[in-house]
Order: structure tokens, then C-alpha cells, then sequence
């Protein structure tokens, strides 16, 4: 028998934790088991040198409080190591990275000590294979696609010129999309991570990342000429313009902008999350309408989140996203899909908000405005 009054209470909702930067700190120069850390002096309890890369990485990455934009800092990262000799074939440096994937693929974005213009362009072809095509994620491949950060030293970026200085032809234009580099002005300097630190805070909101000023790197002596190389090659640099020192142009090496690509990365992992919830929390989506709606909900509730993040653009007059989304009917179903139990598929395209990268005023200065 039923007691006459029974109270259950429970919390409909947890806070969730802040979304941050999945970055891998990866030093080549022996083998680390990957470990969280939070603070870099933990790293000196853990046997790190003071005057290893990895160690200076991390240290430019969580020390960005003074010139950073964001309201908070990167304190989290992943560092691991793994055992690639100095003169080893970029190949290799490959095949180590991919053997450590096998170990630990929780990560999104890799930062290495490695900074010659081989393993900078192994690496790149590295990371845009690891984006799988459609037709291999239909064939079951899971998605863990990964974007590469690196610097070189723009001594190294340019040919040299007969007569001993560097000209401004570029000896390395990767041309591509997962991956992005900034030319570095000293080998002491850790470019790549000062860069994300200042800017990687705002993830996953959208934010430019072209005029940042990361500390702890100084402007590289670049000629004009050089500068517009650069430029014409995807790598990032630090600029002066009329006493104003920022990075240019904040862009993937094909030229596609850097927000632009991790905004579209977080709608994939987002959008993936959010679909396999409605399945794993009802215990079951019918095969109709209804049932295609909710799928469809999971998505429209992705790319509003994207519309929030300001990775996807919002109509000026109705302030609703500029996307679109077609969800199929159970009438759009074949027999075969039916038996299958497998939906047709959604289709969306969407707007990126994109951002000012550039502007010009003109205009006539009268001693007083005529009638």
C-alpha cells in the first residue's frame, strides 16, 4: 500500500563547468606520461627543467594577464613527451605523434618544441588529415580532429639574399586550413603559446584573433617587403602600425581566419553532443514527425548556442541566427531508411558573424558646416 504523502525533490539542473581550450603541450625530447596541470611550478615538482620548451611553453601560455582582453586566464593544459631525435625524418616525428594518439586523443589543439620548417610542415599535413571526410565518418572513423599551432623564427622564414641578408621570398607556405603559425623574433621567445594564451581565453565565444598583443614577444625586424610576404603566406606576425604593436592577420595557414575554423570545430563537437543526448536520455525517439523533431531540436539548439558565441551571425532586424535548417518529414523517409530505423538527414547552412578587420574614413573638414 502507497504511503498517503510522498515528497521526492531533486535538482533539474547542475552548473556546468566553463568550456576552455583542449591544448597538448608536446615535447619531443623523451617520453612523459600526458598529466593536467594548473599551475607551471608543478611542473618543477615533476622533474621539468626550468629551461625546457615545454616548461616555457606553459609558463607563456598561463602568463598573459597583462595585455590579454579576456576576463580570465588558460589555466589548464596537458603536457606529455615523446622520444623523436633531433635529425629524425619529419616522418617519424608523425608516427610518434600518432603511436601517442593511440595512448590519449583528448586534446584539440598541439603545441610542440619543434620549430624547423620540416617537421613545421609535416605537422601540418599531419592535422589536416586528421579531419575525417564524410564518407569516412559514414564508414564508422570517429571524429578527433586536431589544429596545430606552431612559430618559427623568421631568420628562418626567408631565402636568403646574395649579399648575406634575408630577401622576402618565404620558404614555407603550408596553404593549410588546420593549422596556423606566427613568424617568431627570437629563439627564446614561445610565440605560439603566448598567442593562444592571450587569446585562447575567450573560448568558445568568437572573438578576432588579429590585433592581440601577446606579451612576452618582441616585434621580429621585418622589412616591408618581408611584412607583405608574410601576409601573402598565411603566417601571423606581430606589426607595428603608427606605434601600435599587434598580431596580423590572425589566420590559418589557406587564409581562412582562425575563429572562423575553431567556431566550426565547436559546432561539430557541440552539435555531436547534443545529438547523442536525445538519444541516450529518452527511452525512445519515435520513427515521425515527432521524433524527427527532436532530433531536429538538437541541432537548432547547437546553432543558436553558436549565434550566443558569436561564432554564427544574427539578422539585424529580427536578431534571430542567420541559419537555416531542413528538417525531414517521415514522409521524406524511404522503406529502406525505415527499416533501418535510420532518419534522413538534416541539412543547415549557416552565416560565421565574422568581425572588422580593416576600416577607412574620409571625409571634409569646414570651418563651419554649410547650410
Amino acid at each position: 500500500m502507497p504511503n498517503d504523502v510522498i515528497v521526492y525533490t531533486r535538482l533539474d539542473s547542475k552548473p556546468k563547468p566553463a568550456e576552455a581550450m583542449s591544448i597538448l603541450v608536446l615535447q619531443t625530447t623523451g617520453i612523459r606520461d600526458p598529466k593536467i596541470y594548473r599551475d607551471y611550478k608543478e611542473m618543477l615538482s615533476d622533474n621539468y627543467l626550468d629551461s625546457s620548451e615545454a616548461y616555457k611553453a606553459v609558463v607563456a601560455l598561463f602568463d598573459q594577464g597583462k595585455t590579454t582582453l579576456a576576463d580570465r586566464l588558460i589555466r589548464k593544459v596537458k603536457v606529455a613527451g615523446i622520444d623523436v631525435a633531433e635529425n629524425a625524418a619529419p616522418t617519424e616525428l608523425v608516427a610518434a605523434v600518432e603511436e601517442f594518439r593511440q595512448q590519449d586523443d583528448n586534446w584539440h589543439i598541439l603545441l610542440t618544441d619543434r620549430t624547423d620548417l620540416a617537421s613545421i610542415t609535416a605537422l601540418c599535413a599531419w592535422a589536416e588529415c586528421t579531419e575525417p571526410t564524410e564518407a569516412e565518418l559514414g564508414a564508422g572513423v570517429e571524429d578527433h580532429r586536431k589544429f596545430y599551432f606552431s612559430h618559427a623564427l623568421f631568420s628562418d622564414l626567408f631565402a636568403p639574399a646574395g649579399d648575406g641578408s634575408l630577401s622576402s621570398t618565404v620558404l614555407l607556405i603550408p596553404n593549410k586550413r588546420r593549422c596556423a603559425g606566427i613568424a617568431a623574433a627570437s629563439s627564446a621567445e614561445q610565440t605560439a603559446p603566448a598567442y593562444i594564451g592571450n587569446v585562447g581565453p575567450f573560448y568558445p565565444r568568437s572573438v578576432t584573433w588579429k590585433f592581440k598583443r601577446p606579451a612576452g614577444i618582441e616585434l621580429p625586424d621585418l622589412t616591408k617587403a618581408q611584412r607583405e610576404a608574410l601576409e601573402e603566406a598565411n603566417w601571423n606576425f606581430l606589426t607595428d602600425e603608427y606605434g601600435k604593436i599587434y598580431v596580423k592577420n590572425g589566420v590559418c595557414f589557406d587564409g581562412e581566419f582562425i575563429d572562423n575554423q575553431l567556431g566550426a570545430d565547436w559546432i561539430t563537437e557541440h552539435m555531436r553532443e547534443e545529438l547523442y543526448h536525445v538519444y541516450l536520455v529518452n527511452e525512445k525517439v519515435p520513427y515521425d514527425d515527432e521524433g524527427f523533431s527532436m532530433v531536429g531540436a538538437a541541432v537548432l539548439a547547437t546553432l543558436n548556442a553558436a549565434v550566443a558565441l558569436h561564432i554564427l551571425a544574427k539578422d539585424p532586424q529580427s536578431k534571430q541566427g542567420r541559419f537555416r535548417v531542413t528538417i525531414p518529414t517521415r514522409a521524406d523517409a524511404t522503406d529502406e531508411q525505415a527499416r533501418r530505423r535510420e532518419m534522413p538527414p538534416i541539412f543547415w547552412e549557416a552565416e560565421f558573424e565574422g568581425a572588422v578587420h580593416s576600416s577607412k574614413s574620409s571625409g571634409v573638414l569646414y570651418a563651419a558646416l554649410p547650410a
